[in-house]
């Protein structure tokens, strides 16, 4: 009986989104019955009720370019059809070497394959923000964890600096503007579009400059940092706006093309700052519980919180997709899992 209860286990399945095939969002991404992962002995087994989109989502499809592919796994198809990253739900098991959370609690993190009913993880899993749903906290994850590790370990941000965050708007920007201020910075200046200005300056912005009618390398300001999510200027005149001994962080690039992406661009802007000899970092985020646990505590003291953008339904996936590759997203899209 024992062994025909583990087989009977083994073999229950579960609802995801997978993508076996490179390619557009609409046309790839689709619904499936896989098998319902089990934690391991570090694990938490998490009942998903929200995930939301990253930008790396959608590079996942194929968007970044058919040089990348082999980066994201696989070349001619993905190695891994399972995609998504951010979650937000129930703990439902946990493996016996687990003791910060218990079976019951609200938990949110980043894990691959997160668009599905189930994800089990294990580094970066922890007990979700009290104040927050779980369509806000899966807002959260992979969006502010970049922006952390780019505000405080890249730019070693110091109290009493002066920020930049070009792209304010987004995913990582909303969290790079409330992190930079959170973690001491003085003075910081927002980069985003006319429509996101107000927005933007709601999140604690000192500065908003709307770069349809303001070019901010030429507006003669200086600071310390500048976080660039947009990845749209290059060194040169990123430099311009930098102290002697300033740092910049580069999160983001634009998609590019459909065979190099991002690549190209990326390439000009290392070997300028590496030529000019100054700091740049570009970095990939690793999430972790510590970091987790202490965007918790900032989220609970009322120093941070998400923008959401819209929220779908899971089986909209591929449309949020899609929406995350025209650009422009104003915050987090979020994606209620029933």
């Amino acid at each position: 009986m024992a062994t025909m209860a583990m087989a009977l286990e083994a073999t229950e399945t579960m609802h995801a989104m997978v993508r076996r095939h490179w390619g557009r969002p609409g046309e790839v991404v689709e619904p499936a019955e896989i098998p319902k992962p089990q934690p391991a002995d570090d694990e938490v087994l998490v009942r998903v009720r929200a995930t939301s989109i990253n930008r790396s989502d959608y590079y996942a499809c194929g968007g970044a370019g058919v040089l990348m592919r082999p980066m994201i796994g696989g070349f001619l198809r993905p190695k891994e059809e399972r995609i998504g990253g951010d979650f937000a739900g129930v703990a439902e098991a946990v493996g016996k070497d687990v003791t910060d959370v218990q079976p019951g609690d609200e938990v949110y993190g980043a894990r691959s394959g997160a668009f599905a009913e189930y994800v089990s993880a294990k580094l970066a899993v922890a007990r979700k923000p009290a104040n927050l749903s779980f369509e806000e906290a899966a807002a959260v994850p992979v969006g502010a964890l970049t922006a952390l590790e780019a505000i405080r370990d890249q730019g070693n941000l110091q109290t009493g600096q002066r920020v930049l965050v070009n792209g304010a708007s987004g995913g990582v920007g909303t969290f790079a503007v409330q992190l930079a201020k959170a973690l001491g910075a003085a003075h910081v200046t927002a980069v985003c579009s006319t429509r996101n200005v107000e927005r933007v300056r709601t999140l604690g912005a000192d500065h908003v400059v709307d770069y349809t009618r303001e070019d901010y390398t030429l507006s003669g300001e200086r600071c310390d940092l500048i976080i660039d999510v947009a990845g749209n200027r290059s060194w040169r005149e990123n430099g311009r706006v930098l102290f002697p001994g300033g740092t910049l962080v580069l999160v983001g690039m634009p998609t590019g093309n459909h065979v190099t992406g991002p690549l190209p661009r990326l390439a000009r802007v290392l070997v300028a700052a590496r030529i000019a000899r100054r700091n740049m970092k570009f970095f990939i985020c690793k999430p972790n519980r510590p970091n987790l646990h202490f965007l918790r505590e900032l989220i609970e003291a009322g120093q941070l919180q998400p923008a959401v953008d819209r929220v779908y339904s899971f089986a909209e996936i591929p449309d949020a997709l899609a929406t995350m590759g025209e650009g422009h997203v104003q915050g987090k899209l979020v994606v209620r899992v029933d």
